[in-house]
């Protein structure tokens, strides 16, 4: 039990830091976490809009964007902080309480809560500034909501892991993630899409987060794809990897 107490004293004692040096030293501070999501959604609709590719199938477009980009940008963005959390965090780990993934924990929190205020006050501005109608399903969209956050962990993690060994994997991730964006079902819904790319597309473990998010959103939204399981086997998987490679790899922090 007081093993317990001290790593929830030392992660929140982290997340207070991390808060401190992520958004503290800069002027718009935490302003830039809000801003960042609303002109790409904008951007987006303002050039869809103009090129008329029908996207979202006729639906409202910032409603539609939002939910895919806020989804997408949660994981990509919380999945890449957490995997640079053992290097630089480096110099703490020469006080004996502090682990390695105790600083991956304590920027899962940070992060997690950072982007469920910014999803929230999106989305909220869509309904009171933009005439969006409210969410359907609340619990449907946090279900959502924490499988990718979960996904987002395990991949952190597990990038982290092999960062001790291959640093220039961070760069291969963010190659990965560029292309990612397009086919993980920000512009488009899986039953929009012919029979042949939505298997192909199905593979794809980030579009059945970010439709079910969405399904949560939408009343009588097509759901009948989704798949919640490959999901999870997803998320567990990545966890296994991840935390089993850390413990396995800590000697490379030394």
């Amino acid at each position: 039990m007081t093993r317990l107490k001290t790593s929830f004293r030392v992660i929140f004692a982290l997340v207070l830091r991390e808060a401190r040096v992520r958004h503290g030293r800069a002027r718009i501070g935490y302003t830039w976490a809000i801003i960042e999501p609303v002109l790409l959604i904008s951007i987006l609709t303002f050039l869809f809009t103009q090129v008329g590719t029908g996207v979202g199938s006729g639906r409202n477009f910032p409603l539609f964007f939002a939910t895919g980009v806020l989804a997408f940008s949660m994981f990509r963005n919380t999945s890449t902080y957490i995997s640079m959390a053992f290097d630089q965090n480096r110099p703490l780990f020469n006080y004996p309480m502090v682990k390695p993934i105790d600083t991956s924990i304590a920027r899962l929190v940070l992060d997690g809560a950072t982007n469920f205020l910014v999803m929230t006050l999106v989305l909220c501005f869509q309904v009171l500034a933009l005439d969006a109608f409210p969410p359907n399903d609340i619990p449907r969209m946090l279900l959502a909501f924490g499988l990718l956050l979960a996904m987002a962990f395990g991949a952190g993690v597990s990038l982290a892991v092999v960062r001790r060994f291959m640093p220039t994997i961070s760069n291969v991730y963010m190659v990965i993630m560029g292309p990612a964006f397009f086919v993980s079902g920000v512009f488009f819904s899986l039953a929009d899409l012919p029979t042949l790319y939505r298997e192909i597309v199905a593979w794809n473990p980030l579009i059945h987060g970010i439709e079910e998010f969405r399904a949560g959103y939408y009343p009588e939204y097509p759901d009948a794809d989704i798949d919640l399981f490959y999901l999870t086997i997803w998320v567990v998987v990545l966890n296994f990897i991840g935390l089993v490679g850390e413990w396995l790899t800590r000697f490379r922090q030394v």
